[in-house]
């Protein structure tokens, strides 16, 4: 099991819904968010983004859940909250993105006892479309078959609000 804190506010769900609420916020009131919605934005911007995002969720959760070490050989992960990861993937709509990484990151965890039942991806639009190719469907679908791990993906941008839902094949 994991040694982090558990979550403070009423329940799981609440907390990784309240932080997903901060971030859309954020995502709102950042006036260099839109440029990082461009192809080929890599990191302009990235770091003083979540930079932001780790100040505005400490200061609603009072604990830290930035940037946790999940692996015994180092391998991070954006926020670890509970049983929910959650990578901000900005750039999760190009083809080599940080899905599968992510996913591989999850079982490794896993395999370190910490229980992750939950991976969720943050980011741009197209995210979405692109995660919903047969190949990264059906890796989802056996993650949440044989390791129990459920892959969401929320968009944020101009076409915000999608989630990959591996039920609907």
């Amino acid at each position: 099991m994991s040694n982090l804190s558990e979550p403070t506010m009423a329940g799981e769900e609440g907390c990784v819904e309240h932080f997903v609420e901060i971030a859309r916020t954020l995502v709102n009131d950042w006036p260099r968010f839109s440029p990082m919605l461009e192809p080929n934005a890599a990191s302009r911007g990235i770091a003083a983004f979540k930079a932001e995002l780790r100040s505005r969720a400490f200061a609603d959760f009072c604990v830290d859940y930035a940037e946790k070490a999940i692996c015994t050989d180092g391998l991070t992960v954006d926020y670890y909250i509970g049983s929910t990861v959650v990578e901000i993937a900005l750039n999760l709509r190009d083809p080599n993105s940080e899905f599968e990484r992510g996913i591989l990151k999850c079982i490794m965890a896993m395999g370190n006892l910490h229980a992750i039942t939950r991976l969720l991806f943050l980011a741009k639009p197209g995210a979405r479309a692109r995660c919903n190719t047969p190949t990264r469907r059906a890796l989802a679908a056996w993650a949440e078959r044989e390791q129990g791990l459920v892959v969401d993906v929320i968009e944020f941008g101009p076409t915000s609000e999608g989630i990959l839902d591996t039920n609907d094949e």
